[in-house]
């Protein structure tokens, strides 16, 4: 009897334990431990600043900390597949762009699509423009395709990733105009691109915009369908009639968080993202934006992804 009393307890301790190991994280319970912000660009760039930022009253507001992985690479796609791939259980986040969810996956080389991760914030919008030397014969976007129709001549143009050269690529098939693109890696680099004019114009993500204040550059037009805010008059892609891309800063988790700790987590973000220390950094950069949540954020990602698939079952015609 002694034993038979011995295994019941055995067995009713091993029932509790599993019960416990299986019952999903409640909110209360959330975060018991630090929370791992795996961040899909190299050390010392702006996202990385932009994210060590955020963490700072993100920390006060959860009471863990945060720890900062970096899986640089393929446009956030490498981060994005390593997080992809972790429990659902809001320890795990990555911080990269609206491409790495709403294009990167339209290309085939990835192993998610955009609805493997629970959408959580959009932090900043980039500033993506395209630009090119004030002293070109042209003052916008419109001016310089009307330029290349009356000269007959193709326009040189820097591009940084698949998505923009889609977006010329639309915009050659709407107008007739030909458009040849050099490949180059980094907004540095895209200046002395510009400003050597090796390229007729180029897409930037930021750094123009000291030369815009210079004089030494303008903008064409803004890469997606909201205004700049460092030149709100530049017309956007999507007033003009072409594709529009936002590069805006997402942070995500994995598909399948639980509704009480993706709310808890979704507001901690949104306080941290409204926090001063975060907005003085963005909005001296140009990139501050009202934060938007899950809901925001996903909508965000499922119009840039229709857009972008338009577009590319166009260019494979």
């Amino acid at each position: 009897m002694k034993n038979l009393s011995l295994l019941s307890k055995l067995s009713l301790a091993g029932v509790m334990f599993l019960s416990l190991a299986t019952h999903p994280v409640l909110a209360e319970d959330y975060p018991s431990k630090p929370i791992e912000m795996i961040i899909g660009f190299k050390p010392g760039g702006f996202s990385d600043a932009m994210a060590r930022k955020l963490s700072e009253p993100l920390t006060e507001a959860l009471g863990q900390t945060i720890v900062h992985t970096y899986k640089g690479g393929a446009g956030g796609s490498i981060a994005a597949t390593a997080v992809g791939s972790q429990p659902a259980d809001g320890y795990t986040l990555v911080v990269a762009t609206s491409l790495t969810f709403a294009f990167n996956p339209l290309q085939g080389k990835v192993k998610y699509s955009k609805d493997d991760f629970d959408y959580l914030l959009t932090m900043a919008r980039f500033e993506t423009s395209f630009v090119s030397l004030s002293s070109k014969p042209w003052t916008d976007f419109p001016s310089m395709i009307e330029h290349a129709k009356s000269t007959g001549k193709p326009l040189r143009y820097g591009t940084l990733g698949p998505a923009d050269r889609a977006q010329i690529d639309a915009v050659s098939a709407a107008t007739g105009v030909t458009f040849i693109p050099l490949p180059i890696k980094g907004g540095a680099n895209m200046m002395q691109s510009i400003l050597g004019e090796h390229v007729d114009f180029g897409l930037s993500g930021g750094p123009h915009i000291q030369y815009v204040k210079s004089g030494e550059m303008i903008v064409l037009a803004a890469s997606g369908s909201e205004p700049l805010n460092s030149t709100p008059d530049a017309p956007t892609m999507s007033s003009l009639g072409y594709p529009a891309v936002s590069y805006n800063s997402v942070i995500a988790a994995p598909k399948g968080l639980s509704a009480d700790v993706k709310s808890k987590l979704e507001a901690a973000l949104i306080k941290s993202a409204n926090d001063p220390r975060f907005q003085d950094l963005v909005q001296q950069r140009f990139v501050g934006i009202p934060p938007m949540g899950a809901d925001e954020t996903a909508a965000s990602i499922e119009r840039i992804s229709t857009a972008m698939k338009a577009v590319v079952e166009e260019m494979q015609k």
